[in-house]
């Protein structure tokens, strides 16, 4: 059943490791030595887009558009394999003393100290393909659990570099895989005339008794297909849509909103 099948492609991407998650931000488990043994690099905690490969390099891109070039990325070299990481590094430049400093559309060379995944799914469902509608047997509607709770607070949720991003409170079993993906009613949640998308976020802690709980950070790959459909009514990269993501939690469906150049559907 698809269904099942992107379980199995979320389970080979996502059997992260929850005991490494803390509260809104994922924790650093990758630490690097600094050749000049400061006590502290000069950035924290960015989030970013990993891109590149083997023969062109690769660049990580923070949520707000700078770019980034690790000189040591053979030192934590499983970054390659990853699509969305936090990272904490330094740099030469001297002039560079906050995240201010760093310039949307501007190139650093930077050094690496600390780096951690941010869980990442890449599955998206239209609940009305003919896929679906054959193989799915309604699995989401049978399937999909509510979250404890999401982060509502301005800046938790946002779209940038291809994925959506959000905070949600869940429990989990420590064993068990947990499933994150975004499904749509392809006529009645794509809204191409009135340039609104409405998501809805489905989860599967596979467990049925998961006691454990935490709040993490985690990122969903935008489809191709509904940026396709606001490009293929006229709209360009520069247009913006106002993006709706739909959460059940414990104590009711929340509604997240976000306005968003449809530029962000697409990965860097």
């Amino acid at each position: 059943m698809l269904l099942i099948y992107l379980h199995k492609m979320n389970r080979l991407f996502n059997i992260f490791r929850l005991s490494v998650v803390c509260l809104s931000v994922v924790t650093l488990v990758s630490c690097l030595d600094n050749d000049d043994n400061r006590q502290s690099v000069t950035f924290n905690n960015m989030a970013v887009t990993v891109s590149g490969n083997e023969l062109e390099g690769y660049r990580l891109y923070t949520d707000f558009d700078a770019v980034l070039v690790p000189s040591n990325l053979s030192q934590i070299s499983w970054l390659k394999e990853v699509r969305r990481a936090v990272v904490s590094f330094d740099t030469s430049d001297e002039s560079l003393t906050n995240v201010s400093d760093l310039e949307s559309g501007h190139t650093y060379d930077i050094v690496l100290s600390e780096a951690a995944e941010i869980p990442t799914y890449i599955s998206c469902v239209d609940t009305l393909s003919e896929d679906y509608q054959i193989f799915g047997q309604d699995s989401i509607a049978l399937k999909n659990k509510a979250v404890q709770s999401v982060n509502q607070t301005e800046g938790q949720y946002y779209i940038q570099n291809g994925y959506m991003n959000v905070v949600p409170t869940f429990y989990f079993d420590p064993y068990s895989a947990v499933s994150f993906l975004l499904y749509y009613d392809g006529n009645r949640d794509i809204d191409t005339t009135g340039k609104k998308a409405t998501f809805n976020l489905y989860f599967d802690n596979n467990a049925p008794n998961a006691w454990n709980t935490t709040s993490s950070l985690i990122s969903l790959r935008m489809p191709d297909e509904v940026y396709s459909r606001f490009i293929q009514t006229g709209l360009t990269d520069d247009d913006t849509i106002d993006v709706c993501l739909n959460v059940r939690t414990q104590t009711g469906t929340v509604t997240l909103e976000y306005k968003t150049a449809l530029e962000d559907f697409m990965l860097p």
